[in-house]
């Protein structure tokens, strides 16, 4: 579901990014596969293991309300910091630019989640609902979000079942679907 929600506020980041930090167009549509990784492990690292959920939803009020508390949230910080070293890294821009980069392109992504997690329910505002709603719905790492917080398919033991089943051959309702084997049958036939 990230993926998708990527693709709807990645143009406003990609302007943001540009216009911010002097960057090409070419490099900030580099840089969006690296905000959404670190968006996720951020999110991820908060939904899990006795994370900080009150201050992922500060993060998402915050960036609703025009973004000027969104600098001070920590686990906005984090995750800017995470987005920057990856730049950095992968990029090899200087500190200074990889910076400017991540701190706009990351507020503008925030703030065109907080939007979505906003629109979604009926409470118009942000709860820890709606991230699961709009952020758990789906496969991948945004499914597995769900499963975490024993979301419809149970906990993070189904998901990972689920997952190995997939790819060592499946349940049986799933093979007669999907004309069996999952990926390993698939890769062998």
């Amino acid at each position: 579901m990230l993926d998708k929600i990527m693709e709807m506020v990645g143009g406003d980041a990609l302007n943001e990014m540009t216009s911010k930090a002097g960057i090409s167009m070419d490099q900030a549509k580099e840089m969006l596969p690296l905000a959404q990784d670190s968006l996720q492990e951020g999110i991820m690292s908060q939904l899990t293991g006795g994370g900080d959920k009150e201050g992922l939803l500060g993060m998402f009020t915050s960036a609703l309300g025009g973004g000027g508390g969104l600098m001070s949230n920590g686990i906005f910080g984090s995750i800017k910091g995470m987005f920057m070293k990856k730049i950095m890294t992968n990029m090899g821009l200087p500190e200074s630019v990889a910076g400017l980069a991540a701190g706009s392109g990351l507020s503008s992504i925030v703030g065109g989640i907080a939007g979505k997690l906003s629109d979604d329910g009926d409470n118009d505002g942000i709860d820890m609902s709606n991230i699961m709603n709009v952020l758990g719905g789906g496969g991948g790492a945004a499914g597995l979000l769900g499963g975490l917080m024993g979301g419809s398919g149970g906990g993070l033991m189904d998901n990972l079942k689920d997952a190995a089943g997939g790819l060592l051959g499946g349940d049986d309702k799933k093979d007669d679907d999907n004309g069996g084997g999952g990926l390993l049958g698939n890769l062998l036939g």
